[in-house]
């Protein structure tokens, strides 16, 4: 859970143990107070702590073996949250004659909320044995044991406390669900969070276990195994078959816009065999068919197998794929790649990213010559960052990347580096903004064979994508892309403005 949520939860827990402060000096062995103890209980009951607190310590000055000043001072200490120095108050309550009974409850509690658990059960189990408020004891013991790690048995003295005295079962059913969160048993937590809300829907226990249960739908959504999605759109491409910017270039080419419509499949199954290891395959498909321009149809099946090993703030995939593709109905492209990639959390909304791929690229038209053989090994690398905001809606993605590709043909052997940055910002609860902006510079290593020159290309991308949820995960999506290929040699540059309207459906 979040730490606000956690934070949320901690002060709801002291909301419910302030509620069993019993001002019990009525219920005790009476000691006739002196005029300063009465004027500071008057003050206490009216909740003016400050004045209270300077009283009860003159009150104990004047009479130190006074169990009932022990006793309220070390509530009033409690009351102000300093626990250090309400210890040894209510210790004078409970071990000096005649004894302040319901001082060993407070007791208790102090321990808890300064983090002693060894001295907070030493004093449930004297308040066992003497049989004080046995449903409030219960409850702090299981509040002990559930922050010791014990969420079983924490789980049975709430459950004891709750049978012991019905009027709890609100608070215990709401630390019951806390408890089963810790163990994961997101089920279970569920169903007392629900027997939370059922017992009094407008309280704030029950809006802060509201809380929880939409969090356990969100995570339960987003741990499904299995996901699918669909998507259809229609682009207008201004540059389909990149013609150079240098008119006198490109005299013979007549055509060069068309419009498109686009296909899209993607499936993945992602399971978690262990807290510490998991298995995600995806398939994605892709397929174009242009309106004029139909040599230029192209089909994309892509396949990733990723075992995942998880760390306590880390995860380390080790990928393992296989693209396929065709142009005009004929195979093009088969691209087998393996890597891996390693995902670390530096804190709530930071997270850094190291990734290693190679991919062996196999083309399978034939070149116009041996130097224009594009076949061979691609090795890459790269560092990423990720800055989450907006309740980790939106998001900040700067990359650096750097690959080395082993072509067969001279004219294709090139080293890249590459810096990509991408914002999402969530609008509304159903509007998200992106926008991409990627350089990639492509030093090649030979001296061009027709062209004469080592070519140097730079190439600019801009993306803006709009996306509108209109129903669960169904979206329209509205794209723009700008690329411009900047390169000495004019035979590859162009400009290319690329427009997108489309939906896609998710399962």
């Amino acid at each position: 859970m979040a730490g606000r949520k956690l934070f949320s939860a901690l002060t709801l827990t002291a909301f419910i143990l302030s509620n069993i402060i019993i001002l019990n000096a009525q219920e005790e062995e009476q000691q006739k107070p002196n005029p300063t103890l009465e004027k500071a209980i008057g003050q206490f009951k009216h909740e003016n702590y400050e004045e209270a607190l300077s009283l009860f310590k003159k009150a104990r000055e004047e009479d130190p073996k006074s169990t009932v000043a022990a006793y309220y001072l070390g509530l009033t200490y409690k009351q102000l949250q300093d626990y250090k120095a309400a210890i040894p108050n209510l210790t004078d309550a409970v071990t000096t004659a005649p004894k302040i009974k319901g001082a060993l409850i407070e007791l208790i509690d102090c321990y808890y909320q300064t983090n002693k658990p060894d001295e907070a059960k030493k004093w449930i189990a004297e308040a066992e044995k003497e049989g004080i408020r046995p449903a409030q004891v219960a409850f702090l013991k299981g509040l002990v044991l559930a922050r010791e790690g014990n969420p079983d048995e924490a789980i049975k003295s709430f459950e004891n406390a709750k049978a012991l005295d019905p009027a709890m079962a609100q608070a215990c059913d709401y630390q019951i669900g806390i408890a089963y969160l810790k163990e994961k048993k997101f089920d279970y937590a569920k169903k007392a969070f629900k027997e939370v809300i059922i017992q009094a829907p407008g309280s704030n226990m029950a809006n802060f276990a509201n809380q929880y249960m939409d969090a356990l739908e969100k995570r339960a959504e987003a741990m499904k195994p299995l996901r699918l999605s669909l998507g259809f759109a229609v682009q207008y491409d201004d540059n389909v078959v990149l013609k150079p910017d240098d008119s006198s270039l490109a005299a013979n080419i007549s055509e060069k816009s068309d419009y498109r419509y686009v296909y899209t499949a993607r499936g993945e199954y992602d399971k978690r065999f262990s807290d510490k290891f998991g298995v995600k395959f995806q398939d994605s498909f892709y397929y174009s068919k242009q309106n004029g321009i139909g040599f230029y149809n192209s089909l994309t099946n892509a396949a990733t197998l990723q075992p995942n090993f998880y760390f306590e703030k880390s995860l380390l995939g080790l990928p393992v794929g296989y693209t396929y593709s065709e142009v005009d109905g004929r195979t093009y492209l088969v691209s087998p790649s393996a890597g891996a990639i390693y995902n670390q959390v530096i804190n709530g909304n930071n997270m850094a990213q190291a990734l290693l791929t190679y991919q062996y690229k196999d083309y399978r038209w034939s070149p116009s010559t041996a130097a224009e053989n594009r076949d061979g090994s691609n090795l890459g690398g790269g560092l990423g960052w990720f800055l989450f905001f907006a309740k980790n809606k939106g998001f900040i993605n700067l990359r650096y990347g750097l690959d080395n590709d082993w072509a067969k043909g001279d004219n294709w052997e090139y080293l890249g580096n590459r810096g990509t940055a991408a914002v999402l910002i969530p609008l509304t609860e159903k509007i998200n903004f992106t926008v991409t902006g990627d350089i990639y510079r492509q030093d090649f290593r030979d001296t061009h064979t027709i062209y004469g020159k080592k070519r140097k290309d730079t190439i600019y991308t801009v993306s803006p994508l709009l996306a509108y949820k209109f129903y669960k995960d169904w979206e329209f999506q509205f794209q723009y892309t700008y690329v411009k290929d900047n390169s000495n040699i004019n035979v590859y540059e162009y400009n290319r403005n690329l427009y997108s309207a489309g939906m896609e459906i998710k399962f």
